[in-house]
């Protein structure tokens, strides 16, 4: 529609919207929209963890990746007209140097099937379409704009507190049913997740976001209150799923934002604002369920776990360069157990000696090259926190990385589709430099 706009002492000048500039808004807008519902998505349908979800985010994701091609197009015709044998040179995508260790796994795993060195060809290709998935979405929040970002933010944190309300509700008043209709035949309800360390592993990658969104400084008294609630509901949540790996996630989350603000802002007043947060959240997780709290937290018998990583080390001596295949530790580790508890083990309850024993010394290497860059590009973050509130973003998302990192220890939040396509996207939006982005878009050159 064409927009008149009066300018004093001369007629009035109408500005004409082309259809293609229309377009343009309506792509934009589709991209972030099916960005965040894809993300949202996955928790909801259970972690996206059976069939039918997990073939359904991977559509998702392809076609966020199409209306990310179709928005540039359509942003680099309307802006400046160009042949198409120029479009790749000025399309404007961005790289990230996260996408060269993700590069480098991707070809391990082709290695693996190629040179027939997995023990179930099936399930390898399974988890290669699900990384090629998450590679997409990380792709694509790495082209987003300063606009996008914030917005991508700010939506993950409504849905955070909104979920986190329903799992609590539903936590007091369903008997251990999902959605109050759904009983699992086995596990530990919490939230929509059969899992509730992986309803744990959720929430630590999100309540970070509101935490920093709360302090930001530009924020009205309202706002800052709100989320500041939303944020305490988010951790209470965490304590009352009763998972201990992320009871130790949030105190990881919480002494490393606190030491950046100390940092980088006034000491005294960084380390009485988190204090006045921690005790907050205790207060109201003493008054809601003391007990249940405390009888879980002194509960550290678990001896599963380490015969897990007795027998893992066999499993390891048999494949130690190039694993058993991605995805196959369901299938080769029961040749290797030797203690039996009556429970089937699909993982192995650490993230990163499942890697090791799937993907061998080679696919373990990639993984600590992509956590050192990861960790460095968030450093260069972190220093413009006090300046820029990209920066303030990056360096949550960066915090809500390490506390699932810290989770992943003891648990296996990276092999639930949901969790994963969530931290590979924060990891993207936690690396990339705070200061490169444009507000309107990548350049054309």
């Amino acid at each position: 529609m064409p927009s008149a706009q009066a300018i004093e002492g001369s007629a009035p000048v109408v500005t004409r919207v082309s259809r293609r500039d229309r377009l343009e808004r309506a792509l934009r807008a589709a991209l972030l929209s099916a960005f965040s519902a894809v993300l949202i998505f996955g928790p909801l349908a259970l972690g996206a963890v059976q069939d039918w979800s997990i073939a359904l985010l991977e559509a998702a994701a392809a076609l966020v990746f199409l209306i990310w091609m179709a928005w540039r197009l359509t942003a680099l015709h309307a802006g400046n007209p160009v042949q198409a044998s120029h479009i790749g040179t000025r399309i404007g995508i961005r790289w990230n140097r996260l996408f060269a260790p993700g590069l480098a796994f991707m070809g391990i795993v082709v290695a693996q099937i190629a040179f027939h060195r997995t023990a179930y060809l099936y399930d390898t290709l399974a988890e290669l379409w699900l990384c090629i998935a998450y590679g997409v979405l990380a792709f694509t929040a790495v082209q987003f704009t300063r606009a996008q970002v914030r917005l991508f933010a700010s939506t993950m944190v409504i849905f955070g507190a909104l979920y986190s309300l329903f799992a609590i509700l539903q936590g007091f008043t369903s008997n251990g049913k999902i959605y109050w209709l759904i009983k699992p035949h086995a596990g530990s309800v919490y939230g929509s997740y059969v899992n509730h360390n992986h309803y744990a592993g959720l929430m630590e990658m999100l309540l970070p976001l509101a935490l920093i969104l709360a302090l930001e400084p530009s924020l009205r008294g309202e706002k800052r209150f709100l989320l500041a609630c939303s944020t305490v509901v988010m951790v209470t949540s965490v304590f009352l799923s009763q998972s201990r790996g992320g009871m130790i996630a949030v105190v990881v989350e919480m002494l490393f934002l606190g030491v950046v603000w100390m940092s980088q802002f006034p000491p005294r007043r960084s380390a009485a604002v988190f204090v006045a947060f921690s005790i907050t959240t205790a207060l109201f997780l003493a008054w809601i369920a003391p007990q249940e709290l405390g009888n879980r937290i002194t509960d550290i018998h678990d001896p599963a776990r380490l015969l897990i990583h007795r027998d893992s080390m066999r499993m390891f001596r048999a494949h130690p360069f190039l694993g058993s295949g991605l995805g196959t530790f369901a299938t080769v580790f029961p040749h290797y157990r030797v203690f039996y508890d009556g429970f089937f083990m699909d993982n192995a309850h650490d993230d990163y000696l499942e890697l090791l024993l799937e993907t061998g010394l080679l696919g373990f290497g990639v993984g600590v090259w992509f956590l050192v860059l990861l960790y460095r590009e968030g450093r260069a973050n972190i220093r413009l926190v006090r300046k820029s509130c990209d920066a303030r973003i990056s360096t949550a998302a960066l915090a809500g990385c390490t506390g699932l990192l810290a989770h992943s220890f003891l648990d296996f939040n990276l092999h639930i589709p949901a969790n994963a396509a969530l931290f590979y996207v924060l990891c993207a939006v936690a690396s990339c430099p705070a200061g490169n982005r444009k507000r309107n878009g990548p350049r054309r050159e």
